[in-house]
């Protein structure tokens, strides 16, 4: 009798992290929008160190429903890899969403559930700052090999260590990861 009533509660238990309807969803535009078309170029610093931007992906978390956008001082051979602290230096942009659409042509807003987190990646950890990131998507392309473009600027001196980026990127969008 008693497993009776645990199987029910375990079934409903177990669905809860089964069922991706459970899941916020970040919906994506049917079509680009925006006009930006800036490159990947940028200076910056990862733990005092001189970053130079030279490729970039953008991905969408499918069990988060977060965009990310990964900028990196190397050129990247396959490009929609899954990325890891091997391809360190690099600048990690999170864009937690809460669900709603990506903001095209103004500045990302942080106001408490959705906000934008920059995470300067080194070998085998990272630094996040969040306080202070401006980030402008200048033009978003979610179809196969579309190309995501914007404006990122991010200061901070953590730890006596200097971390920052100041430029734009054209991410090549992944898709869902």
């Amino acid at each position: 009798m008693r497993l009776g009533v645990r199987l029910p509660a375990l079934i409903a238990a177990a669905a809860m992290f089964v069922v991706p309807s459970a899941w916020p969803k970040t919906p994506l535009p049917a079509k680009p929008q925006g006009s930006g078309g800036e490159p990947t170029a940028a200076r910056g610093t990862i733990g005092s160190k001189p970053f130079h931007a030279v490729s970039a992906i953008a991905q969408y978390d499918v069990p988060g429903g977060d965009i990310y956008i990964y900028i990196f001082g190397k050129p990247i051979a396959n490009a929609c890899q899954a990325v890891s602290y091997a391809d360190a230096p690099y600048v990690w942009v999170w864009l937690h969403t809460e669900g709603t659409p990506p903001i095209v042509g103004s500045p990302w807003r942080s106001n408490g559930r959705e906000f934008v987190q920059v995470n300067f990646v080194l070998n085998g950890h990272y630094v996040a700052v969040q306080p202070g990131v401006r980030l402008v998507l200048t033009r978003i392309d979610p179809h196969p090999n579309g190309v995501w473009h914007g404006q990122l600027t991010v200061k901070a001196v953590l730890q006596g260590k200097a971390y920052a980026y100041a430029g734009t990127f054209a991410a090549r969008w992944c898709g869902k990861s």
